[in-house]
Parts: C-alpha cells; sequence; structure tokens
C-alpha cells in the first residue's frame, strides 16, 4: 500500500560487524582488523571491536567468550516479529 503510514512499520534489522580482537603485541604482528574496518565502513555497515583487558591468554578468551555468550543469551530472548 503506497499510502500506509510507514511509522507504523517495524523498523529494518542493520547489520554489525563484531571483531574480537587479541591484545596488540610488541612484535607488531600482521593483522586483518584495518582491513576488516575499512571494509565494514566502506559498505556503510556499523562496526564493533572487543579486545579483552589486562590478564592472560585463557582470561583474555573467556571473557571475549563471556561477552559473546551473553550476547547470543540476549538476541535470544529478545522478541522477533513484533511478538
Amino acid at each position: 500500500d503506497f499510502f500506509r503510514d510507514r511509522v507504523d512499520d517495524p523498523a529494518a534489522l542493520r547489520p554489525r560487524v563484531v571483531l574480537l580482537r587479541d591484545r596488540p603485541t610488541d612484535a607488531g604482528g600482521l593483522t586483518a582488523a584495518p582491513a576488516a574496518r575499512e571494509l565494514a565502513h566502506g559498505h556503510d555497515v556499523a562496526l564493533s571491536e572487543l579486545e579483552p583487558e589486562t590478564g592472560d591468554e585463557l582470561e583474555a578468551l573467556a571473557e571475549l567468550i563471556a561477552v559473546m555468550d551473553f550476547a547470543a543469551v540476549y538476541l535470544a530472548l529478545a522478541p522477533g516479529d513484533g511478538s
């Protein structure tokens, strides 16, 4: 319907890229993060970067997994299709 009230339409879903980053090393190792960031911005896609706080490698991994697990549960519990 061309004349429908578009305010009542549900908001369009927008993609978002989430980069899980490792802490930078002193050696300045190769990373694909700048290329991924440039590609996302070039396509007008929102971008979030998650980098763990201080701690050893196991703590950093656990922190990133916990954040992603929380997000997955949150999205699973969120109502979809207006219900």
